[in-house]
């Protein structure tokens, strides 16, 4: 008998005369001696698992010695008699295989030894582009331009994890029994139930993290066991990516919402990190004629209005000037204005 078509027996692939071949094989000393190894075999592999309390006790002992002496007694058997005992053994044989292996896949599928897979779901949004997102928990997220959020399919009963990329705001759903972790570079938060923006620059390493509502636990480490910083309502905080230092302070945090209210509002901000933003939402990149342009400070609020006009407004508040060729932006020191007189 090959492997093969027992294979097929076992996952009830077989057609009625390849049924009846194995049938026929199990009755043979090899197929009987086969049986009964692999019936021992599957006993010591699961001897130490509770689940076999949910089973009788098989006699397997019993039935193969019953059938070696039915295959060796020396009288004669009749038709009617044969069939009966192969039916029996048949049906036996069936009953003990399909137990044996409802208890395997019972056990291969356990959580202790394989583990489901996570799938998750990446929705992302483009250049000039805001997207809405309602979770299957209720949770609301609010995609910024150029961001990603990877999200499990489905939640895990005991918590609910996503990963980011870019910038989001997010209103979480309450659920006490299962608590919100949102990953964000090396910045790992932990919710209940809240209203926060997060904000990852790559480039210049740094997550920013403004709560709006309620209180979120900032931790620099996966575990929960390392050291962790409570922000409560109208707290800002940015951590360094590189230098892992964490700065926290109470302020309006309206200032960092005003992305998705159609408005951008800059405080203070080094032009080269103003540029970076205008990057991720008009999808162009920035240059800078001198060093000392990258360092200017902005502060200015403005509708989230066409390339052009931000520009203008920009440039006109600092005293710059600028070239747009080839979707790269070249801020340039503006050049006084030279006025002659007109000789009579």
């Amino acid at each position: 008998m090959n492997k093969q078509q027992l294979n097929k027996y076992f996952r009830n692939q077989c057609s009625p005369e390849e049924i009846e071949q194995v049938l026929e094989w199990f009755q043979t000393e090899e197929g009987l001696a086969y049986f009964e190894a692999s019936l021992e075999r599957d006993m010591h592999r699961y001897a130490d698992d509770e689940r076999l309390m949910l089973y009788p006790d098989i006699p397997s002992d019993t039935l193969l010695l019953r059938i070696h002496q039915s295959k060796k007694s020396p009288h004669r058997l009749n038709h009617h008699s044969y069939w009966k005992i192969r039916a029996f053994v048949a049906v036996i044989i069936g009953c003990i295989l399909a137990a044996h292996s409802l208890l395997y896949m019972q056990f291969a599928n356990s959580a202790g030894n394989q583990p489901p897979e996570i799938t998750y779901r990446t929705i992302s949004t483009q250049a000039d582009q805001h997207r809405l997102v309602t979770l299957a928990d209720g949770t609301h997220v609010r995609l910024n331009s150029n961001s990603s959020i990877q999200v499990p399919d489905p939640f895990a009963p005991d918590r609910r994890e996503v990963i980011l990329s870019g910038e989001a705001w997010f209103d979480i759903a309450a659920d006490t029994n299962r608590p919100f972790y949102l990953t964000a570079e090396q910045a790992h938060i932990r919710v209940l139930g809240t209203q926060f923006n997060v904000k990852i620059d790559t480039l210049s390493q740094y997550v920013q993290i403004a709560v709006a509502e309620g209180r979120v636990s900032l931790n620099q480490q996966a575990d929960e066991d390392g050291r962790a910083a409570i922000l409560t309502q109208e707290t800002f905080a940015i951590l360094d990516l590189d230098t892992h230092e964490m700065l926290i302070e109470q302020t309006p945090v309206e200032n960092y919402l005003s992305w998705f209210k159609g408005r951008l509002y800059f405080y203070n901000d080094p032009l080269w990190v103003v540029s970076r933003y205008l990057e991720r939402i008009y999808d162009v990149s920035f240059a800078f004629d001198t060093q000392q342009l990258r360092d200017l400070p902005l502060s200015v609020d403005l509708a989230k209005d066409d390339l052009t006009t931000v520009l203008d407004i920009i440039g006109q508040t600092l005293g710059l000037d600028y070239t747009l060729e080839r979707d790269t932006v070249l801020w340039i020191t503006q050049q006084p204005t030279i006025t002659t007189k007109q000789q009579s």
